[in-house]
């Protein structure tokens, strides 16, 4: 499946769009991360403010309390140096009279309480409670100043509070006991109020102890309260971490916290981010919104600017694809191209095709004249790509293989020729592709036995580096084939007894006994001379003479395998090679066979001829031994048949018959 890809314009476009998107994203990225700064800033710097107000009324608040405490403990001396000498009752009364003077409940303090020096509450009705135990009495012994606990559960009523203690010291500065001022967490007082406030809609307060174990005297949900807080940079339990892009997705809230000048304790705003930085994300999508709405508009102008520019290039595009099929396309681009870089393509277009058009009417006319020559040849004429397709073939294709010539171009050679004919020129073809000139023949026996000559030529490339295609040149040689080979059997043939003539004789001969020695078979040589033949042609002529070495070749003939070779040597001198006879009994067989058959008299023509003849039988089986050495053999054994009477024959040598009989044998 084609891969998609946009047209030149809309690639542009798009570039320029995401370039111009770019670039305004940088803008208003930039303007929105400025924008979230300055306001994280002024709310940073509003919640300061506020949180320091807040600590500084809380700071008066307790300051007052701090100050009427103080000003109760003188009035307690006398009462407490008495108490151990006074009632129980009485000391209460007197107490109580005295806190009532001095301070007042519950407008200021939800209670007071006094204790004496051992840590025995007085003013408690009932039994005696005892503080000595508890850290704000102990710091208060020791320090002899003012002491603000941390939140702890009262003892009398299980109430949960701050208790601020201020000690009562006699005139020479002993420790006479103390007077607290109890608030209580769970009743209306400053210290309450500051949990119920809010800022804003969801913003809140909580208040964190001192010291090294910190809780929270105050938090939004009552669950937390008097629950361990940080030591450091407590956010109220909240993390405070930053989002990735906090300025576009602000999570982290606005937090402030400031330290009372009179507990030590931290007070710390929370403002959540949703809060805070509503207008800024109401701006942010207004910004947002438009900007998108212009970088759409952009883009069409962009889209529009692009296609108003390279609608010529769009023009040239359309022309240039045309061209593939037209030629004279190019007559649609108007003739005077607007003068920048798409206009000059145009003109250079204009005038490639122009020339492009003028060669190719030359070629056209060139492949005709060439057409009109080639279709005249009997040969066939082609020339094939690298992948052994036909661009050219003349008419000839279309006599040999019955397909017109415009059907033959792109066709393969392997569909033309079909598999049989193609698997035997591949190898040569191949050669040609690899650029050698080959020439070959071949032997065909459909429609009709014939003979073709194939000739493989390559083309080069222009700088000779490759080969781009190749030449084929195929002419019919049958006639010339059979002239060869009429003048080859003429060559080695008697023309008188139409056998084998000497030189064929030798040839056949030496193939015979490499055979034999290739494959150690056995073979045999039989030399063979007419008797009587020169007083039959001295007697009757030479006319007479030659019908009878007629006759007696066509006997000698039938007394062979097929597979057998006959020649005559010259005059009445013959010779038969018996190749493969697998044991000297079948040479054997065959020269009685020509004895019976010579026996018989020759009759032609009122005459009656009368000869015999004598056989020399050689035999050969791979033995380090020459041609002549092996035709000496035979010619010996020969004149030793005459010796012995004529019409017989000899065999030898006699190392090999055994041999040959054990053979058979076996």
């Amino acid at each position: 499946m084609p891969r998609f890809l946009p047209s030149l314009k809309a690639r542009l476009a798009l570039i320029t769009t995401v370039l111009a998107a770019v670039l305004g994203g940088g803008i208003v990225m930039g303007s929105l991360y400025y924008a979230h700064r300055d306001l994280e800033e002024a709310l940073q710097n509003q919640q300061d403010s506020i949180v320091k107000l807040s600590t500084d009324q809380l700071d008066t608040a307790m300051e007052d309390r701090i100050v009427t405490l103080a000003h109760l403990a003188p009035q307690l001396r006398g009462i407490l140096a008495n108490a151990s000498h006074t009632r129980p009752d009485l000391v209460r009364q007197r107490l109580r009279e005295a806190v009532a003077r001095t301070v007042p409940v519950p407008a200021a303090l939800n209670a007071v309480m006094v204790a004496d020096a051992h840590g025995t509450l007085l003013t408690m009705d009932g039994l005696p409670a005892d503080v000595s135990d508890r850290q704000y009495f102990r710091e208060a012994e020791r320090t002899r100043n003012v002491v603000v606990a941390a939140p702890l559960r009262a003892r009398t009523d299980n109430s949960r509070g701050v208790l601020v203690v201020v000690p009562v010291l006699a005139e020479s500065g002993a420790f006479m006991g103390l007077v607290g001022g109890w608030l209580n967490l769970d009743k209306p007082n400053f210290l309450v109020e500051i949990g119920h406030n809010r800022l804003g809609i969801t913003g809140f307060y909580c208040l964190v102890s001192a010291g090294a174990q910190p809780v929270y005297i105050q938090h939004p949900e009552p669950a937390q309260a008097q629950q361990p807080a940080k030591p450091f940079g407590d956010n109220c339990g909240l993390t405070g971490k930053a989002s990735a892009f906090e300025f576009l997705t602000p999570t982290r809230p606005v937090i402030a916290r400031r330290l009372m000048a009179t507990t030590g304790w931290e007070l710390v705003a929370v403002l959540p981010a949703q809060e805070a930085y509503t207008p800024l994300r109401q701006m942010q999508q207004r910004f947002l919104m438009m900007s998108g709405i212009v970088l759409a508009v952009v883009a069409l102008l962009i889209w529009l600017a692009v296609r108003r520019l390279l609608e010529p290039l769009s023009r040239l595009h359309h022309v240039v694809r045309d061209s593939t099929g037209d030629v004279d396309a190019f007559e649609r681009l108007p003739q005077r191209p607007q003068r920048d870089e798409i206009g000059d393509v145009t003109r250079a277009f204009i005038r490639l095709m122009r020339d492009v058009r003028e060669r190719g009417r030359q070629l056209s006319r060139s492949e005709r004249r060439l057409r009109a020559v080639t279709d005249t040849f009997p040969a066939l004429l082609a020339f094939i790509d690298t992948d052994e397709r036909y661009l050219f073939n003349n008419l000839a294709y279309e006599r040999a293989f019955g397909i017109p010539v415009d059907q033959v171009r792109g066709m393969t050679v392997r569909e033309l020729l079909g598999e049989e004919r193609y698997q035997r020129a591949r190898p040569y073809l191949l050669q040609a592709l690899a650029g050698g000139v080959v020439s070959f023949e071949g032997e065909y026996l459909f429609p009709t036995h014939h003979w073709m000559e194939t000739s493989y030529r390559p083309e080069w490339n222009e700088d000779g580096t490759q080969v781009v295609g190749v030449h084929i040149h195929v002419q019919d040689i049958t006639q010339r084939k059979l002239e060869t080979l009429r003048l080859s059997h003429i060559s080695r043939t008697d023309h008188l007894t139409q056998l084998q003539n000497r030189s064929a004789f030798e040839t056949l001969l030496q193939d015979a006994m490499a055979l034999s020695r290739a494959e150690h078979r056995l073979m045999a040589l039989l030399y063979l001379d007419m008797d009587r033949f020169k007083a039959v042609n001295d007697a009757f002529g030479h006319a007479t003479g030659d019908m009878l070495l007629q006759a007696f070749a066509l006997r000698l003939r039938r007394c062979v395998r097929e597979q057998d070779h006959v020649a005559r040597l010259g005059g009445d001198e013959f010779a038969v090679i018996l190749p493969d006879i697998g044991s000297p009994e079948a040479a054997q067989r065959v020269a009685e066979a020509i004895l019976e058959s010579v026996g018989r008299r020759f009759y032609f023509d009122g005459i009656l001829a009368d000869v015999d003849v004598s056989i020399g039988v050689a035999l050969y089986c791979g033995e380090s031994m020459g041609e002549d050495a092996l035709m000496r053999m035979a010619d010996v054994l020969l004149y030793r048949a005459k010796a012995m009477g004529r019409g017989r024959f000899e065999m030898g040598p006699e190392n090999l018959i055994p041999l040959s009989r054990e053979r058979e044998r076996g």
